[in-house]
This record gives structure tokens, sequence and C-alpha cells, in this order.
């Protein structure tokens, strides 16, 4: 990289782009970047290149911050929490600090890469270091902020906006079809990558490390439970004195951010944040927090009672919405499916165009920074894989009040859930561990052809009609696939969602959805020192009360005697979204013509889906997860469909959307 520069050349309401390269100027006849300027931005050291913004049209997330000496040049996007113990540290120093980014760069010149273990917050981080020939660029340890990078030829191009980086002329647009083919298996084998061939992601508590001519090295600074066989397991006292503080310090983390909203649903986890959001703004004197609540229409799985009831009794205002406006008049799955067509990614979360419409009415009221119960059910729940663990130690009480524990807090038959207990998460993972181990040993060769017979029955037979296009499916899941030896299931599975790549995308997601509402989307429950404190805590404490996510259910109780917390159950929408996908998502897809696109590529063999697409659509003896996949297939092609500018059917083209 000698002799290579690393420079700010874009900033927008849509993102920022960097550039490290030589600068070349874009030869003629290029792929259009729709009238975007690149050219070069240098920020002063210790200027604030927020005063400098022009044209940013969501003031949740403005430019990028900039500081640069003689050897070292940081950019900077997000928060610092811990700014003032950082700035107390470097008060004598000789360096401006008027931005984070000067901060940043201080902290760099005094520990070098260790750095990113001394800062606290939310960011996209580079750090290009002249005297070293080295570029760092990290992510925060969650990945609240996303950060993209393409190879651009003779420049390395990072940006937190895909849209952004396929504008640039030298960026190929061409989809990763193979990615795409993965997903409709229900695979991820890969999490770096994205829908894009050009585009990857650099992955959440990473740093990509570009050294010499343009090595690449990727590491985890942070991991909150590096060794599983060393767990400093939290005690009772510990828990007592700590969980609170802790979950203080999330929510007034976010509190700092700006006239806070919180999505309050009518679950622990929303109302436990709202609770902890209300006492720390009066103590704070801050004005009060806003609730914001969707009210479902049935009976099943509307909480407007509770949703009601918390947000009097904690004195906060409230605005409701029902579903059925919120999701507009096309209805919810018309609406998001339209708004994914809008998306550089295809739109996950049904539920978005609901919450684009609370949280936007939030704005209007005032709100900059909106909260979420998000993380919850991931930390302050025991996996029910820690049924395997209890089995090992021949735990039989263990499995019992395990079993309990699920059987009081959700609405699940019994039988069902007995077997998954005993079976799914007990006796067949233990079987599968040793059964590898011993093909291991003896038969190698084998393990791997019941690898691939696995991979080949979990590929549905309409995916991947090209044989060659299925080769790189099985070659790419066999070349990342990992058989440790499992000393603990609960431990393994706990952390999956540090590890995957949906969370991943789910987190880029939740910024892009903050980005496009003008507001930061946060929750409190993914808070790095909070969630590492919580996969401390021992199952048993957490299901304290023989019921599950008992921490927070008998604070709730306490707080709120009359709403019946201490034996509420879970409530899942999943008969709602069935009949939206057997009523609207069929009708859509009567209308759709097939799969053009997803065939075009060859991804899907359109023939062979027409019949499993009529099944998938009507037959409710179906499993929730493979009825799904007709929804996944239908937001697939209309998401392609866009790209290639091809037509959308006409109950989707007709939603008119807010932003």
């Amino acid at each position: 990289m000698a002799g290579a520069g690393c420079q700010l050349v874009q900033r927008s309401a849509m993102g920022w782009l960097v550039s490290l390269g030589d600068g070349a100027p874009v030869e003629a006849g290029g792929r259009s970047v729709s009238g975007t300027q690149y050219s070069s931005f240098t920020a002063r050291a210790g200027a604030d290149p927020r005063q400098a913004e022009v044209g940013l049209e969501e003031p949740a997330y403005s430019a990028p911050a900039i500081a640069e000496v003689a050897s070292c040049k940081v950019i900077f996007d997000g928060v610092v929490y811990n700014r003032t113990e950082l700035s107390d540290r470097f008060a004598g120093s000789s360096l401006p600090t008027a931005n984070d980014a000067a901060l940043i760069l201080q902290a760099y010149l005094h520990w070098g890469e260790n750095v990113l273990q001394k800062v606290r917050g939310i960011f996209a981080l580079l750090i290009w270091d002249k005297q070293r020939d080295v570029l760092l660029c990290a992510r925060d340890p969650i990945g609240v902020y996303p950060l993209f990078y393409a190879d651009a030829g003779r420049e390395l191009l990072f940006s937190t906006s895909i849209e952004v980086l396929l504008r640039h002329p030298r960026v190929s647009d061409a989809v990763n079809r193979a990615a795409l083919a993965d997903h409709l298996s229900h695979r991820h084998p890969i999490p770096e990558e994205t829908f894009f061939e050009s585009i990857n992601r650099v992955r959440p508590a990473h740093v990509m490390k570009v050294t010499g001519k343009g090595r690449r090295q990727e590491y985890r600074y942070w991991d909150p439970q590096p060794d599983p066989t060393m767990v400093h397991w939290v005690s009772g006292g510990e828990l007592e004195e700590q969980f609170d503080e802790l979950l203080d310090q999330a929510v007034g983390r976010c509190l700092q951010l700006g006239q806070p909203g919180i999505y309050l649903s009518g679950g622990f986890d929303s109302v436990s944040v709202a609770a902890v959001a209300a006492d720390s703004s009066r103590r704070e004197g801050l004005a009060d927090p806003l609730a914001l609540s969707l009210v479902f229409p049935d009976p099943e799985t509307s909480e407007e009672a509770v949703q009601r009831r918390v947000a009097s009794d904690l004195g906060l205002p409230h605005v409701l919405v029902s579903l059925l406006e919120a999701a507009g008049p096309q209805g919810l799955m018309a609406s998001a499916l339209k708004m994914s067509t809008g998306w550089p990614v295809p739109l996950q979360n049904i539920w978005a165009p609901a919450y684009q419409h609370l949280g936007l009415e939030g704005k209007r009221r005032g709100c900059e920074v909106i909260m979420t119960g998000g993380g919850g059910d991931e930390w302050l729940g025991v996996s029910p894989y820690y049924a395997a663990d209890l089995l090992r130690r021949l735990d039989l009480g263990g499995i019992y009040r395990l079993y309990k524990s699920y059987a009081r807090s959700n609405r699940l038959p019994q039988l069902a859930l007995i077997q998954h207990m005993l079976w799914t998460s007990g006796v067949r993972p233990w079987l599968g561990v040793a059964g590898r181990a011993f093909l291991r040993r003896t038969a190698p060769e084998i393990l791997r052809k019941r690898r691939l017979r696995y991979l080949s029955k979990a590929t549905p037979d309409w995916v991947a009609p090209d044989s060659a296009l299925r080769q790189e499916l099985y070659q790419r899941t066999m070349q990342r696939y990992s058989d440790p030896d499992s000393r603990s299931f609960y431990l393994d599975v706990g952390r999956l969602p540090l590890d995957h790549a949906l969370s991943s995308t789910d987190m880029e997601e939740v910024f892009e959805e903050g980005r496009r509402m003008g507001l930061r989307v946060l929750m409190p429950y993914w808070d790095p020192d909070l969630l590492g404190f919580l996969m401390r805590v021992p199952p048993e404490l957490l299901n304290q009360g023989g019921r599950t996510k008992g921490l927070v259910r008998q604070t709730l109780n306490r707080r709120f005697p009359n709403l019946g917390f201490e034996r509420q159950k879970k409530i899942v929408a999943v008969n709602l979204l069935r009949n939206m996908l057997f009523e609207d998502g069929a009708q859509i897809w009567k209308t759709m013509g097939g799969t053009p696109a997803l065939a075009e590529l060859g991804i899907v063999d359109a023939p062979a889906l027409e019949p499993v697409m009529e099944t998938l659509l009507t037959d409710p003896k179906q499993e929730w997860r493979d009825s799904w996949r007709a929804r996944e297939v239908i937001n697939l092609e209309l998401w392609l469909r866009a790209r290639l500018q091809l037509p959308l059917p006409s109950a989707v083209s007709a939603v008119r959307e807010p932003l």
C-alpha cells in the first residue's frame, strides 16, 4: 500500500464512502453513479467535520469525524460511551480532542491496536497508520454500526452503506448467486459475505487489518467468553449487585443520545427497559420517554391492556397505533414486500413497515432515539440445549425443572415440549457428537460423505438446479464446516447470536431502519457490558422462581403487582402470520407469474417450485419454518425484480411508502 491514501470521498444522507488507494480518476464510460460527486475531502487535524456537513437529510447519523496527524489518520462514525474517561486520560496532551476521531487518534498513538479494548461505544472505525503502512478497519462489538468494503481495482472502498458502494463505478452490482441460494436453504456459511459478489462486511467485534501490498487479516478483538472451559460464573450476590447497575448503564447510554421513545409491547424485555428509562430520565432531570405501542387486532396476540397499564403506572406519554393502520391499506405483507424492494438487501423483518410508521410518529413528537427490548430473548432466557448438559451430568432433577420452566412460561403442547426437551435438545446432540467423533477417528471418508448427504437433503430440490451452483453450495459449506468437541451445548448455543451471520444482517437492518427514519434505534440488552455479564449468569439464576426470564419477571411483578407478570406466558404471532401468508401471500403469488428473476439467475427451478409454493401457501399442516419459506421466495424474487427494473405485482406496486 505504499503511496496509498485514505480519504473520505463522499458524504450524503445515504452514507459515506472512504477510499484507500491511489485515488485515480474514474475512466469515462464507467457505470453511472446517479449524479454522486466523488471528490476528496480532508479534515483539518482536530476540526469537527460535522461543521462542514452539507446536504445530510438524516440528523441521527451525521458525517463521520476525522482527525489526522503526520503519521496517522482516523475516520470514526459512531458514539464513544466512555468519552469523559478517555478525555481525562489524555487531558495533558498537546493534541486537540475536539471530536471523537481525535480522541481515538490520541488513544491509538498511546495504545496501538489495543485501543479497541479501551473504547466503549457503537461505531465503524478506520485507522490509517501511514508510518506502519497499516489500515485497521473495525466494527463495534455488537455490530450496531455496519461496515462494508469492496475491492475496486486500485482502491479499497469502505462504507456503512451497501448502496453507496454499489453506486461507485468500479464496484460490480452482480448478485451473489451462491449466497442467495444458501439463504433459501436456510444456510449462511460465510458470515463476511453479502448478497453482492463484490461487497463483504467486517464482522461485529472484528478488525480487518490491511498491510503491505493489500494483504488482509481479520481477528476478533472482543469476546465476552473467550474460553468456555474457564467461565467465571456470576454468584447470587454479584447478580443482585450488578445486574440493575449494568441495565441502568445500558439504558443511560441510549438516553444520552437525545429525546427517547420506547417500542413498548406487553413483554418483559421492553417493559423492563421502559421502567429503567422512566426512572433514569427523572433522576437525571430529563423529559419522560415516549411509549410507542402497536395494538394487534386479534385477542390471541393483543397486549393492549398491559401496554396501557404499564405506560400509565410509569406516568409515560403513550401513543397506540393499530397494526392495521400502521401496516397501510394494502396490508402488512404487501407493505413489507414493497419496502424490501427499495433496500440494499432483502428485508427480513416483516413487521418493519408497522414499526416504521410508529417510529415516524415518535419522531414527529420529538423522539431522537428509540429503544426496544431486542436482545432479551437471547440473553435473559435459557436455551433448551441446556438439557443436553444436564443429561450429560445425569441431572434428571435439573431436566425436570428446565422442562417445567418452559411449560409454565410458554403456550406449547406438552407432548411436543417433552419430546423437544428430551430428544431434540437432550439426547440427539450428544449422539451426534459421539457419532462424529467415532467416525473422525475410524472412517473420516464416511463422515465426509454423510455430511454431503445431509447437505443435499437440507437443500430443497428446487434450489440451485444448475449442478455447478449446487456443487459450489456444498463446497462453501464443507470448507467452513467445523465440528468442535463440545464441552457445553448451553455455552455453544448461547454464543451463536454473537457469531452467526444472521446476527450481523439483523443489526444492519435495524441500522438501516433508523437511518431511513432519521432516528437511532437501539437495544439496551445488546449492550456489550450487560451482555457479557448475562452470559455468565448460571441458568438456574436466569430461571429463578421456576419460570423463564425469572431475573426480570420477579422484578416486574413487584413493580406492577396487578398485571400478572409472575404467571405471564410468551405471546407468539405464528397464527397471525400464517393467516397473513395464506391470504395475502397467496394472492400476491398468484399475480406474480412465477419467479422469472430467480430462475434466470439459476437460483431456483421455476417449474419444480410451482407445486411446492402451492403446498406451502395452502397446507396448514406444514411446519411453520417450511411455510414461511414461501414468503422468503416471494421476497427475494421481488427484490431482484426491483434491481433488474422488472414490474412488480399490482398489490405491491400500489403501496405508498412514507419515506
